[in-house]
């Protein structure tokens, strides 16, 4: 079957994962209090679900912008290889900057790509206190705001790119 009609990044990750590759970001949390404890698997749901509602309402766009029907399968054989690596480790990432998770997630990925793991891995997020208390209340997608514009959650993640360079739109989708 031809997935032609899919955008380039889709196609390429759909094309990724039929070699059952994962996908998804790798996120480390930075904070850990009692709050935090309740809070940061809560807001990797919250960002999870907005990862998939983007990934569905391309399938919905592409419906809607062609005359033929659009085949969700692809969709949903990409989603169900979604697997966020979760850097959850007190001892190492409490309260650490920025840099300090960039050489962590560049040395990471080195080391995942020389254990024969494949890994396109090029971005990281990071969610620190600032992150948490800015999406501990936020709707999930798709929820009525009464007409008011919402932001979207990536506004409140520190996003860490290891090739800031690249023009890659793959590398934007979801983590690489």
């Amino acid at each position: 079957m031809s997935l032609s009609w899919l955008p380039w990044p889709t196609r390429r990750l759909h094309t990724a994962v039929q070699s059952k590759t994962t996908w998804g970001y790798v996120i480390y949390r930075t904070t850990y209090t009692p709050d935090s404890d309740v809070t940061f698997p809560r807001v990797v749901d919250l960002l999870n679900s907005y990862i998939k509602h983007g990934l569905y309402s391309e399938s919905t766009s592409s419906q809607s912008n062609t005359s033929r029907q659009t085949n969700p399968a692809p969709y949903h054989e990409i989603w169900a290889r979604h697997d966020p690596i979760i850097m959850d480790d007190a001892l190492q990432f409490d309260g650490v900057s920025a840099d300090a998770i960039q050489a962590h997630f560049k040395s990471w990925s080195r080391t995942q790509e020389k254990s024969g793991f494949s890994t396109d891995y090029r971005m990281c997020m990071i969610l620190d206190e600032r992150s948490l208390q800015g999406l501990k209340d936020f709707p999930p997608p798709g929820e009525d705001l009464d007409g008011e514009k919402r932001m979207h959650p990536i506004q409140y993640v520190t996003v860490i790119e290891t090739q800031p360079d690249s023009d890659d739109e793959y590398d934007s989708f979801m983590g690489g």
